[in-house]
């Protein structure tokens, strides 16, 4: 396995979220959250390097942009699904005392 390349503390979620990039719309499921970044559940592939908008429906609302970092398909009972690795360039996602209500 390679090296692990984290450097922030990730926490899980359980969130909607719309996806913009380009004129496409999707829902999508965010499940796990970090100062920086993002991970989302998709039933869509976006191809990486793609810049998106991302509308985090969570207790309070979270509009962020980024760029897709790396995508994995997945096979799972409800067929194929991809995790999808954002990077976020607007601002901290989750300050340190919000963290603790993720736990």
């Amino acid at each position: 396995m390679g090296k692990e390349k984290r450097t922030e503390e990730r926490y899980k979620i359980d969130a909607s979220a719309e996806v913009k990039y380009g004129a496409t719309t999707i829902n999508v499921k965010a499940v796990e959250i970090s100062k920086s970044g993002l991970r989302i559940q998709s039933s869509d592939f976006i191809e990486p390097e793609t810049k998106i908008e991302v509308l985090l429906l969570m207790k309070e609302p979270k509009r962020v942009s980024g760029e897709v970092k790396w995508a994995v398909a997945e096979l799972g009972p409800a067929g194929v699904t991809y995790k999808i690795g954002i990077f976020c360039k607007t601002g901290e996602l989750v300050k340190d005392d919000e963290a603790e209500a993720l736990d």
